[in-house]
This record gives C-alpha cells, sequence and structure tokens, in this order.
C-alpha cells in the first residue's frame, strides 16, 4: 500500500503514428471520452502496478470537466472538477468512508505542474484518427529524471471545450488531449481515448457533491501523504 499511495500523490492531476485518418466523427461538445491507462516504463511492485487504474473517463459540457481515477480496486479515489473559463481546479479524494475536496486557483496549479518534469512541446502537420475523431501530432520531449524521452502526443480540435489543458503541462496544446503521457517520480502513465460518446450530462456532475469537506490545500496535501502510513 506505502508504494501505491506514493504513486497516487505523485500522479495526483485533474488525465503513436500516423500521416492519414478516417472520416472524422464530427465536432461535439458535450459528452465522455473513455481513456485507456498503460504504463510504458514497469513499475517496481507488481502487486502495486495491478491496483493502478486501467481506466478514465472524462466527462464535459459548457467548458466544464469531470475526471475520476481509482487506485487499490475502489479504495481511493481521486477526482477532478474544472470550468476551463474561470480556471478554478476542485481536487477530490474518497478514501473509505472520508471525502475531503480543495480548491486551487492558477497559482497553485502552476505551483502543482511545478513538481512535473519540463516538457518541451512542438507542434506537427501529421494527422490521424483516433476513436474516429480527426487528431493533430504534437512531439513532446519531457526531462525525466530517469532517463529523458520524446514521445508523439495526439489532440483533437473537434471537441469543444475553450483551453482543456489549462491545469496541465500541456497549456499550449490547441485542442482536446486523445493520447498523452503524464510522469512524476519515475511513474509514467500513458493516455489512449478509446471511445468518445456523444451525451447528455447532467450539470449536477459538475459540482462537487455535498458529502465531500472543504479542506485546504495543504489539508489536502497531508491527507495524502498520510496514505503511505496505511
Amino acid at each position: 500500500m506505502k508504494y501505491l499511495t506514493r504513486v497516487i500523490i505523485i500522479l495526483s492531476l485533474p488525465l503513436i503514428l500516423g500521416n492519414s485518418c478516417k472520416e472524422s466523427a464530427g465536432s461535439i461538445d458535450e459528452g465522455i471520452i473513455t481513456y485507456d491507462i498503460s504504463y510504458p516504463r514497469p513499475i517496481e511492485d507488481r502487486w502495486m502496478e495491478k491496483l493502478m487504474p486501467s481506466e478514465m473517463e472524462m466527462q464535459f459540457k459548457n467548458n466544464n470537466i469531470n475526471t475520476e481515477l481509482t487506485f487499490g480496486l475502489g479504495m481511493i479515489k481521486i477526482g477532478y472538477i474544472t470550468n476551463t473559463e474561470d480556471k478554478h481546479l476542485h481536487e477530490m479524494l474518497k478514501f473509505m468512508r472520508n471525502r475531503n475536496v480543495s480548491h486551487r486557483g492558477i497559482q497553485q496549479v502552476d505551483d502543482l505542474i511545478a513538481d512535473i518534469p519540463a516538457h518541451e512541446i512542438k507542434l506537427l502537420p501529421d494527422t490521424k484518427s483516433i476513436a474516429g475523431y480527426l487528431c493533430h501530432k504534437a512531439e513532446v520531449s519531457v526531462e525525466s529524471p530517469e532517463t529523458p524521452y520524446t514521445y508523439d502526443l495526439w489532440y483533437t480540435k473537434e471537441i469543444e471545450i475553450k483551453d482543456p489543458n489549462w491545469c496541465t503541462p500541456f497549456k499550449n496544446i490547441p485542442g482536446v488531449l486523445m493520447e498523452y503521457r503524464i510522469e512524476r517520480f519515475n511513474v509514467i502513465m500513458h493516455f489512449t481515448a478509446v471511445e468518445v460518446k456523444q451525451t447528455e450530462i447532467a450539470d449536477s456532475e459538475f459540482f462537487v457533491p455535498k458529502k465531500y469537506k472543504e479542506i485546504s490545500i495543504d489539508a489536502m496535501e497531508k491527507n495524502l501523504r498520510d496514505l503511505k502510513d496505511i
């Protein structure tokens, strides 16, 4: 559990090649993106690797985004709600029966991103289809503390969310991420969109549930650190 909770702390962020593409599915502004999650760099503890998330859903509507990651067979959940126009990020932690939420503005989000290895991004002309959507390529070079590496990121302009990446290391990517990676402390999560479902989303999905108790950012980080001792 100690290794798992360490990975949870470091990966907490609200979440391929080719030149040709299939017919586009068309532009949408409301729905759910389902991402497959893989781990390009092997996790040291094989048992903990099995407890890591293999999928993530992102709901979106009217420039609102709601994502959630589940760890430890559902025992721990970390969720993020943000409105990309007002630039506030609501970070939620559910552990057993305890539910807490903290709120971050632009500066606090920048502090969080500062803990991630530096990213150099180059937009390229290549395109391809992912989950039925026309995607554009970017080359990302990551200054990983273990071994620097470069990979291909893909994004689409056909999902209508304003500034969708404002609270990520990919602020300058002009579209919704369809394939990308996040790394902290030598753990890499690789996200690939496998389905984009156009469906109505209730407005309530973008409000923090009443059961969550508001705490400070420092208190939230302490709660995450305390998981190490479980």
